[in-house]
């Protein structure tokens, strides 16, 4: 049997657990530039998800992308993806 696809929340916790982890492993701007790369794998399929992808490769710190994190976990809980 095939499990259900991730919901938008498992999907961003999977994704802060990765940032965090990058942020500890390279530092705080390393580890924001790195990131930049995976957030269209975490979010592939999600739709009208390009507005929230440009903010987070854009911003500039660990704290802003846990607002945008927060953020898209608002918009898309009422969606399944």
């Amino acid at each position: 049997e095939v499990p259900p696809p991730p919901d938008m929340a498992e999907r961003v916790r999977a994704t802060r657990k990765h940032f965090d982890f990058s942020i500890r492993w390279k530092g705080d701007k390393l580890g924001v530039l790195e990131m930049r790369r995976h957030y269209s794998n975490y979010f592939k399929g999600t739709p009208d998800f390009k507005p929230f992808r440009t903010r987070l490769v854009e911003a500039p710190t660990e704290k802003e992308v846990h607002e945008i994190l927060d953020e898209i976990v608002d918009v898309y809980s009422t969606i399944v993806v």
